[in-house]
Protein backbone atom coordinates (compact mmCIF):
# COMPACT_ATOMS: atom_id res chain seq x y z
CA UNK A 1 0.00 0.00 0.00
CA UNK A 2 3.00 2.43 0.72
CA UNK A 3 4.65 2.17 -2.83
CA UNK A 4 0.93 2.83 -4.23
CA UNK A 5 0.87 5.65 -2.04
CA UNK A 6 4.13 7.37 -3.30
CA UNK A 7 3.53 6.25 -7.02
CA UNK A 8 0.18 8.10 -6.71
CA UNK A 9 2.60 11.35 -4.95
CA UNK A 10 4.98 11.41 -7.66
CA UNK A 11 2.26 11.24 -10.25
CA UNK A 12 0.33 13.65 -9.01
CA UNK A 13 2.88 16.34 -8.58
CA UNK A 14 4.29 15.60 -11.75
CA UNK A 15 1.00 16.60 -13.05
CA UNK A 16 0.66 19.48 -11.05
CA UNK A 17 4.07 20.87 -12.84
CA UNK A 18 2.34 20.19 -16.19
CA UNK A 19 -0.67 22.09 -15.41
CA UNK A 20 1.47 25.18 -13.83
CA UNK A 21 4.07 25.40 -16.28
CA UNK A 22 1.41 24.83 -19.05
CA UNK A 23 -0.46 27.31 -17.82
CA UNK A 24 3.09 29.67 -17.21
CA UNK A 25 3.96 29.28 -20.97
CA UNK A 26 0.67 30.22 -22.57
CA UNK A 27 0.50 33.55 -20.96
CA UNK A 28 1.68 36.16 -23.38
CA UNK A 29 2.40 39.99 -21.99
CA UNK A 30 -0.11 39.20 -19.11
CA UNK A 31 -0.73 42.89 -17.68
CA UNK A 32 -0.10 42.50 -13.90
CA UNK A 33 -1.49 46.41 -13.31
CA UNK A 34 -2.54 49.81 -15.01
CA UNK A 35 -3.24 53.07 -14.23
CA UNK A 36 -6.36 53.57 -14.60
CA UNK A 37 -7.17 50.18 -13.70
CA UNK A 38 -9.57 48.65 -15.76
CA UNK A 39 -13.45 49.40 -14.58
CA UNK A 40 -11.63 52.59 -13.02
CA UNK A 41 -13.65 55.88 -12.51
CA UNK A 42 -10.44 58.69 -12.89
CA UNK A 43 -10.92 62.08 -13.16
CA UNK A 44 -8.73 65.32 -13.35
CA UNK A 45 -5.39 65.41 -15.65
CA UNK A 46 -5.70 62.09 -17.65
CA UNK A 47 -3.32 62.29 -20.08
CA UNK A 48 -1.70 58.32 -20.60
CA UNK A 49 -2.58 54.84 -19.99
CA UNK A 50 0.34 53.41 -18.07
CA UNK A 51 0.58 49.48 -17.65
CA UNK A 52 2.92 46.88 -15.79
CA UNK A 53 3.39 43.33 -17.75
CA UNK A 54 4.77 39.88 -15.93
CA UNK A 55 7.23 39.53 -18.79
CA UNK A 56 9.78 42.60 -20.24
CA UNK A 57 8.13 44.02 -23.47
CA UNK A 58 10.30 44.06 -26.56
CA UNK A 59 10.44 47.63 -28.35
CA UNK A 60 9.31 47.26 -31.55
CA UNK A 61 8.30 49.82 -34.25
CA UNK A 62 4.29 47.82 -34.35
CA UNK A 63 3.97 47.96 -30.76
CA UNK A 64 0.81 50.32 -30.44
CA UNK A 65 -1.85 51.48 -27.58
CA UNK A 66 -4.51 52.95 -29.05
CA UNK A 67 -7.66 54.76 -27.23
CA UNK A 68 -11.40 54.55 -28.13
CA UNK A 69 -13.00 57.65 -27.03
CA UNK A 70 -16.69 57.34 -25.96
CA UNK A 71 -18.03 58.18 -29.09
CA UNK A 72 -15.82 54.77 -30.69
CA UNK A 73 -12.91 57.09 -32.53
CA UNK A 74 -10.08 55.67 -31.91
CA UNK A 75 -6.34 57.27 -31.45
CA UNK A 76 -3.05 55.80 -31.62
CA UNK A 77 -0.79 56.92 -28.30
CA UNK A 78 2.40 57.92 -28.83
CA UNK A 79 4.52 54.37 -26.97
CA UNK A 80 6.77 54.12 -24.79
CA UNK A 81 8.28 50.72 -23.63
CA UNK A 82 10.33 50.52 -20.71
CA UNK A 83 11.37 46.55 -19.46
CA UNK A 84 7.75 45.86 -17.89
CA UNK A 85 6.62 49.26 -18.17
CA UNK A 86 4.17 50.44 -20.89
CA UNK A 87 3.10 53.89 -21.87
CA UNK A 88 0.97 55.37 -24.12
CA UNK A 89 0.50 59.00 -24.04
CA UNK A 90 -2.84 61.24 -25.64
CA UNK A 91 -3.73 64.70 -25.30
CA UNK A 92 -5.54 65.38 -21.99
CA UNK A 93 -8.60 63.83 -21.70
CA UNK A 94 -12.35 66.54 -21.54
CA UNK A 95 -15.06 64.50 -22.14
CA UNK A 96 -16.80 62.30 -19.62
CA UNK A 97 -17.30 58.68 -20.24
CA UNK A 98 -16.19 55.51 -21.02
CA UNK A 99 -12.80 54.71 -22.67
CA UNK A 100 -10.87 51.63 -24.29
CA UNK A 101 -7.24 50.93 -24.24
CA UNK A 102 -6.49 48.61 -26.91
CA UNK A 103 -2.69 47.07 -26.87
CA UNK A 104 -0.60 45.17 -29.18
CA UNK A 105 2.58 43.85 -27.73
CA UNK A 106 5.51 41.78 -28.47
CA UNK A 107 6.57 39.73 -25.37
CA UNK A 108 9.94 39.98 -25.07
CA UNK A 109 9.99 36.52 -23.04
CA UNK A 110 9.10 34.42 -26.55
CA UNK A 111 8.35 36.87 -29.22
CA UNK A 112 5.08 36.18 -29.36
CA UNK A 113 2.51 39.02 -29.88
CA UNK A 114 -0.18 39.89 -27.48
CA UNK A 115 -3.68 41.50 -28.15
CA UNK A 116 -5.91 42.67 -25.10
CA UNK A 117 -7.87 45.66 -23.94
CA UNK A 118 -9.86 47.20 -20.97
CA UNK A 119 -12.19 50.22 -20.24
CA UNK A 120 -12.19 52.88 -17.50
CA UNK A 121 -14.31 55.56 -17.38
CA UNK A 122 -13.83 59.46 -16.82
CA UNK A 123 -15.37 61.29 -14.89
CA UNK A 124 -13.65 65.19 -14.58
CA UNK A 125 -14.49 65.47 -10.83
CA UNK A 126 -13.70 62.25 -9.84
CA UNK A 127 -10.07 61.53 -8.59
CA UNK A 128 -7.03 61.46 -10.21
CA UNK A 129 -5.17 57.82 -10.97
CA UNK A 130 -2.04 56.83 -8.70
CA UNK A 131 0.11 56.42 -11.86
CA UNK A 132 2.92 53.70 -11.86
CA UNK A 133 6.56 54.46 -10.26
CA UNK A 134 9.38 54.59 -12.47
CA UNK A 135 10.22 51.14 -10.45
CA UNK A 136 7.38 49.20 -12.65
CA UNK A 137 9.73 49.41 -15.61
CA UNK A 138 11.73 46.37 -13.62
CA UNK A 139 8.75 44.49 -12.66
CA UNK A 140 7.46 43.37 -9.20
CA UNK A 141 9.07 40.41 -8.82
CA UNK A 142 6.08 38.90 -9.65
CA UNK A 143 7.81 36.26 -11.92
CA UNK A 144 7.62 33.45 -9.21
CA UNK A 145 4.55 31.01 -8.48
CA UNK A 146 1.01 32.75 -7.49
CA UNK A 147 -1.28 31.82 -4.56
CA UNK A 148 -3.34 29.62 -6.97
CA UNK A 149 -0.51 27.77 -8.20
CA UNK A 150 0.26 26.61 -4.98
CA UNK A 151 -2.78 25.85 -3.92
CA UNK A 152 -3.20 23.84 -7.40
CA UNK A 153 0.28 22.20 -6.75
CA UNK A 154 -0.83 20.56 -3.12
CA UNK A 155 -4.29 20.39 -3.72
CA UNK A 156 -3.65 17.91 -6.83
CA UNK A 157 -1.41 15.92 -5.18
CA UNK A 158 -3.60 15.31 -2.25
CA UNK A 159 -7.05 14.67 -3.65
CA UNK A 160 -4.83 11.51 -5.84
CA UNK A 161 -3.75 10.40 -2.12
CA UNK A 162 -7.02 10.59 -0.94
CA UNK A 163 -8.44 9.09 -4.45
CA UNK A 164 -6.09 6.32 -3.94
CA UNK A 165 -6.62 5.21 -0.49
CA UNK A 166 -10.43 5.29 -0.76
CA UNK A 167 -10.49 3.29 -4.23
CA UNK A 168 -7.64 1.02 -3.75
CA UNK A 169 -8.90 -2.21 -3.24
CA UNK A 170 -8.01 -4.18 0.06
CA UNK A 171 -8.13 -7.57 1.50
CA UNK A 172 -11.34 -7.94 3.67
CA UNK A 173 -11.76 -10.93 5.71
CA UNK A 174 -14.92 -11.89 7.83
CA UNK A 175 -13.94 -11.72 11.67
CA UNK A 176 -15.26 -15.20 11.99
CA UNK A 177 -12.92 -16.35 9.13
CA UNK A 178 -9.83 -15.10 10.92
CA UNK A 179 -7.50 -17.42 12.31
CA UNK A 180 -6.15 -17.24 15.91
CA UNK A 181 -3.11 -17.18 17.09
CA UNK A 182 -1.78 -19.08 20.20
Amino acid sequence: MALVVAIAIVLALLLSLLVVFSDTAAAHAEMRRSAPDPGQTVGGMVDRVEMEFREPIRPHQSNGVALQYPDGTRALTRIEVNGHLVRGRFDPLTEPGTYKVIWELLDDSDGDWATEEFEFDYDPAAAPPEWLPESAALGSGGGGISGSTIALIVAIPVAVVLAAWVFWPRKRGKPGNRKKRR
